[in-house]
């Protein structure tokens, strides 16, 4: 059978191996992605290939199956990774397995003392002679340039390998003797009960060593080669914890990730500074900032724990400015508005004032300076700007013109408010553009632009209505793409420190009048345990009522609060208006005051070409 094959045979197995193999940060089986273990972000790019069977970044373009990922980083030759393979499989196979043996030269070559420019040359670099004598570093004229001998001895203390850097700044750096063991320089002198530093080159190593920290060795030939991880690896197993101290570039940023992943995260922090490296830490900074910078990292807590005594504490003081109110007071009082990094429920039965109260919290929004997004599944564009204008002008019939359809007279809004109430909204309220692409089918394309929304209009809430139900059409599995779904709602708003708003449906058992729980959610019942906040709207039906529609907090996960806030419905407005001790509470927007101003070019304009995205 070939190594195609078996591949096959394993199938999504190898999603799961790969994924814990590597510790891949934010990963849930469910999820199918988590975020990139060969660069550094934020948001999950990282997303399983079901088709080719394979990890892909769709922020850097890499990509790792099962067999890279024994070839890389399980240190296996391709053969090994087959049979490795076979044998998840139940494969009946023979595989001449044998790592080749290859037959490293021992350096034998003649060497001179430090001379003068070459001693002066490294203190200029605030390397002493000491050190330089130290790591045994001697002089001697290599392809015609005179050079730095650094020798690397292994444990037993056998010179493996040699390589050279010109004595001069800008000069020849990285060559070696050919067909000698590259190995890491100053493996002799390591203590394995005490961190190792690794850094980038052998000044930074000794600038370490200069400062006082004598456990660090440096890699061989630069950032771009790894064939020392596989001559070391026994002696890499011994060590407890790595420190990586790496150049501050593009090159360093990507040897720093990919070493993190080689020697494991768990074991492994990374400095961080504002200098190219740690010789330049050491020259502009001294011995005492490259010290303070090693002692930092080694308190750092180890990757998946938290040491709580040096956490950071969230408190109440400059949190006020962050909340988001919703306009309806009750609710806004008793939850000290919604908060960011949060996700809220909103359930209500079709026909009961969804569509209001979200329209009324976006309408309060923009009347608060707050930008908003919102996705409408089942409105247009033009539906959205309609009903949330007319609402905002509410009966006020001198901004309103009314024009005589077929079979009624219809209310329309006039020019001059239209151009008032776009300029009331300009860059504050933004809606999903379902021309791009079904959502229904692909939500990964939603949180994209959400992502687009916050970094560069800077939303703060956003608001999906109703995914949830057209999930229900499409979903093989409802209840697990539900559930993954509203994880991603909060995985969102936990990384970008906004509120995610989700309007869903309860279950249809649930009959007109009786109250909803959160029990009554309908699919997945991870929706309300993931959920923050909780809100129900409910009509009133009782003929005695004294209220035409209420809304429940039915879960706060902070304090444990709940409230009823009862309101009334104001047909000429098509407001929810809460009821305050029998005082129907009014809403006013400030729409008005930019009657009178000249006409800008504004995000809803018509013309295709004054879009902003066509600006830049």
């Amino acid at each position: 059978m070939e190594a195609a094959e078996y591949k096959q045979r394993l199938g999504e197995r190898a999603k799961d191996i790969i994924a814990y193999g590597l510790g891949l940060d934010k990963y849930k089986p469910s999820k199918n992605e988590a975020c990139c273990p060969f660069h550094r972000e934020r948001t999950p790019s990282f997303k399983w290939d079901r088709k080719h069977l394979q990890w892909k970044c769709f922020g850097c373009g890499q990509a790792m199956d099962i067999y890279r990922y024994y070839t890389d980083f399980k240190n296996m030759s391709f053969m090994e990774s087959v049979k490795e393979v076979a044998r998840f499989t139940g494969g009946e196979v023979e595989l001449s397995v044998h790592r080749p043996v290859i037959e490293y030269k021992k350096p034998n070559i003649e060497t001179q003392e430090l001379g003068q420019e070459a001693i002066q040359y490294m203190e200029s670099r605030k390397v002493t002679l000491q050190t330089l004598n130290d790591w045994k570093v001697k002089q001697r004229i290599w392809n015609g340039k005179d050079c730095y001998v650094f020798q690397y001895f292994n444990p037993e203390g056998q010179l493996e390998f040699v390589s050279y850097r010109e004595i001069r700044k800008g000069g020849l750096k990285g060559g070696c003797e050919k067909d000698t063991k590259s190995i890491l320089w100053g493996m002799d002198h390591i203590e394995f009960t005490k961190p190792v530093v690794i850094t980038e080159g052998q000044p930074d190593a000794m600038a370490i060593w200069e400062a006082g920290f004598k456990n660090v060795v440096s890699v061989p030939s630069g950032s771009s080669n790894y064939t020392w991880l596989d001559n070391c690896w026994e002696w890499l197993q011994q060590v407890q914890e790595f420190i990586i101290f790496g150049d501050n570039d593009e090159p360093g940023i990507k040897f720093i990730n990919e070493l993190v992943i080689r020697l494991g995260k768990y074991r492994t922090k990374v400095i961080q500074h504002k200098h190219k490296d740690a010789n330049e830490v050491l020259y502009y900074q001294g011995k005492d900032e490259v010290l303070r910078l090693i002692n930092e990292a080694i308190k750092q807590a180890p990757v998946g724990i938290i040491n709580m005594s040096q956490a950071e504490y969230a408190g109440i003081k400059g949190k006020a400015d962050e909340g988001i109110p919703t306009g309806f007071y009750g609710i806004d009082y008793t939850l000290d508005d919604l908060h960011p990094e949060q996700i809220s429920i909103l359930v209500g039965r079709d026909g009961e004032g969804k569509s209001t109260v979200i329209s009324q919290i976006t309408c309060n929004c923009i009347e608060n300076k707050i930008p908003v997004f919102l996705y409408s599944g089942e409105m247009s564009t033009n539906r959205i700007m309609n009903w949330l204008f007319k609402q905002v002008i509410g009966d006020d019939r001198e901004y309103l013109e009314f024009i005589k359809t077929k079979y009624k007279t219809k209310a329309d809004v006039k020019p001059e408010a239209l151009h008032a109430l776009r300029q009331w909204a300009a860059d504050l309220f933004f809606t999903y553009d379902k021309t791009v692409s079904n959502v229904r089918k692909n939500t990964n394309d939603l949180f994209e632009v959400m992502a687009v929304a916050v970094k560069r209009y800077g939303c703060k809430l956003l608001i999906i209505d109703n995914l949830m139900s057209a999930m229900e059409d499409t979903a093989d599995s409802i209840n697990a793409d539900q559930s993954n779904f509203v994880q991603q709602c909060k995985d969102f708003a936990e990384n970008y420190r906004v509120h995610v708003l989700l309007v869903v449906h309860p279950n249809k058992e649930k009959r007109k009048g009786e109250k909803l729980e959160k029990e009554d959610i309908s699919g997945s019942k991870n929706i309300s345990n993931k959920a923050d906040v909780i809100i129900s709207i409910e009509k009133q039906f009782k003929e005695d009522r004294d209220c035409d529609a209420k809304l429940r907090l039915l879960k706060d996960r902070e304090e444990g609060r709940f409230i009823e806030v009862k309101l009334m419905f104001q047909e000429s407005t098509k407001r929810l208006l809460e009821v305050d001790g029998g005082t129907v509470k009014q809403i006013q927007y400030s729409w008005k005051k930019y009657l009178s101003e000249k006409k800008v070019d504004l995000p809803w304009w018509e013309k295709a070409e004054e879009a902003p995205w066509d600006k830049e």
